[in-house]
């Protein structure tokens, strides 16, 4: 227990005597003169913000915006490019500050189109089984209405959409508390005529045409059985649709918050406003960079906040054929609980050789290869990369929602939270294993829609495997039913293809470090 107990100690060792031996590339640059800083404690607006850090000492500098102002992170920008490391330096010891860093550039995680090759998608069925099993799981249910009568949704996050495609239009999500074009924030959320979404490159409500993100979105939620195109994972399902796909941090964070704002809205209203938000798809990062350095804050942060409110983050790994664990990677090697890092498999449940992988930081694959989905201008074309396997399971998140059992969305309703990292775990469960992601990924399989879906309707069962709540201290607790009969019960956790042993007891709950979050988990009941 002790040797697996603290992975990520053991990985940050590897990383740092890799680096200074020089063998990885840089991480990439940062916008000059630009600083994202989170206060320690509640700060009611720019102006207090200012007031902060005016009181700092450091470089000459103005708070610019706020990016995320539900945890009081803030833009600064420095009076002269070029004092980044000494505004750092001394807000590192200043009290009134969590921590600060640098507005880091990313890069996108898409790749050029192929021709087109397929006219069906393999991704969701088809003979040789490399699919997620699609077909099988919609038996339960195309609805995007969940037991409760609520919309589960998922978020995009790109470059933008097609919002006129004839496969697209009928799922964009409408913030029907918002009149459009009125110049007024009906709804009093903080975004002037959100209607259809938001653009967080401008702060406006104009979307903007983009090839990737039409293709993404077709993945997670194209109309389907409706005679045109191609089927999405979520038939009928709404998206909330966000233009944020940025090379800056700071405008990534702003379509975060975009999220968080509309989630925060739906809880507070009983879901008479906002969206319920239960997954996002990102394909975006900044490569060769080690999350846990202390450099890159802001990504945790962000998705602890999101899966507070019970949001799981699909990320898309690396388009370079890495091993994440060596060579570090922004977002998909961050250490949050609430975010499910995806690379990308073929049509021949191999990994594709251009994806990057990671034994203890990439989640489980997706078919992202060859992918044919929506494109620009109404039409449809095939794209390969992370960027397509990552919207399998943004998309499969929000489907499950709407099959899964009452139980479990009332307990998603009152411990967002926890039935989250449930909803992880059963996930990365239930698994295709393969042979191409044992030892490469943390459940190494593939994404299987159907088999989720088996395993959630079992919920509130007596065969109920694992609840997960995420503790203060960096702790998770894992707790379970009682199974009548049963003498005992053993927590296991999945190394390649076999389950191990953890500890065997009598009790119906354990504590495990937070670094252990992205295991795989089980519980088996001993009779007596």
């Amino acid at each position: 227990m002790n040797a697996q107990s603290s992975p990520r100690t053991a990985l940050s060792g590897v990383l740092a005597s890799l680096m200074l031996a020089g063998s990885l590339p840089a991480a990439e640059e940062s916008v000059p003169g630009q600083l994202i800083l989170r206060f320690d404690a509640p700060v009611s607006g720019v102006e207090e913000a200012q007031s902060l850090y005016d009181s700092s000492g450091g470089p000459v500098g103005v708070i610019q915006r706020a990016l995320v102002p539900g945890i009081d992170v803030y833009l600064l920008k420095l009076g002269q490019p070029g004092s980044e490391d000494e505004a750092l330096e001394q807000l590192a010891a200043d009290p009134l500050v969590r921590w600060a860093q640098l507005d880091h550039r990313l890069r996108m995680r898409d790749t050029q189109p192929d021709d087109p090759q397929y006219g069906s998608q393999w991704n969701l069925e088809q003979v040789s089984d490399a699919d997620i099993d699609a077909a099988a799981a919609w038996d339960l249910g195309t609805d995007s209405l969940d037991a409760l009568g609520d919309v589960p949704v998922c978020a995009v996050i790109d470059g933008g959409f097609d919002m006129d495609h004839p496969d697209l239009v009928a799922n964009i999500w409408r913030n029907t508390a918002e009149n459009p074009d009125n110049g007024i924030d009906d709804d009093g959320n903080g975004y002037v005529d959100d209607h259809s979404g938001w653009n967080a490159y401008n702060d406006t409500p104009d979307i903007p045409d983009n090839y990737h993100g039409s293709h993404v979105a077709g993945i997670v939620a194209a109309r389907s059985n409706n005679g045109t195109g191609v089927a999405g994972i979520c038939w009928n399902s709404p998206m909330v649709l966000v233009a944020g796909s940025s090379s800056q941090t700071s405008i990534v964070a702003a379509a975060y918050n975009y999220v968080i704002t509309l989630k925060e809205q739906w809880l507070a209203s009983g879901g008479a406003q906002g969206a319920h938000i239960v997954s996002t798809n990102s394909s975006f990062g900044i490569n060769f960079a080690d999350c846990e350095s202390g450099s890159y804050p802001l990504w945790n942060d962000l998705y602890d906040a999101m899966g507070a409110l019970g949001i799981l983050s699909a990320a898309a790994t690396m388009n370079n054929g890495s091993n994440v664990d060596q060579t570090g990677d922004v977002p998909t090697s961050c250490s949050s609980a609430y975010m499910i890092s995806v690379t990308n498999t073929t049509p021949n449940d191999q990994r594709n050789n251009g994806a990057a992988y990671g034994a203890t930081t990439i989640d489980l694959g997706a078919p992202g290869t060859q992918i044919w989905s929506t494109y620009q201008s109404g039409s449809y074309n095939t794209l390969s990369g992370t960027s397509m396997a990552t919207p399998h399971v943004a998309g499969a998140l929000a489907w499950l929602h709407s099959v899964a059992p009452a139980a479990f969305c009332e307990w998603n309703r009152s411990q967002p939270d926890s039935a989250a990292l449930y909803l992880k775990q059963l996930l990365l469960e239930t698994v295709d294993p393969l042979i191409s992601l044992q030892g490469q990924t943390v459940s190494g399989g593939r994404l299987n829609l159907a088999s989720a879906a088996a395993a959630l309707q079992a919920f509130g069962g007596e065969d109920l495997g694992l609840r997960i709540e995420n503790l203060p201290g960096n702790r998770l607790q894992l707790s379970w039913n009682t199974v009548a009969g049963a003498g005992a019960y053993q927590l296991q956790t999945r190394q390649g293809s076999d389950w191990i042993t953890l500890l065997e007891t009598s009790a119906t709950e354990h504590e495990l470090p937070l670094s252990l979050g992205r295991g795989t988990y089980r519980v088996v009941a001993l009779a007596e």
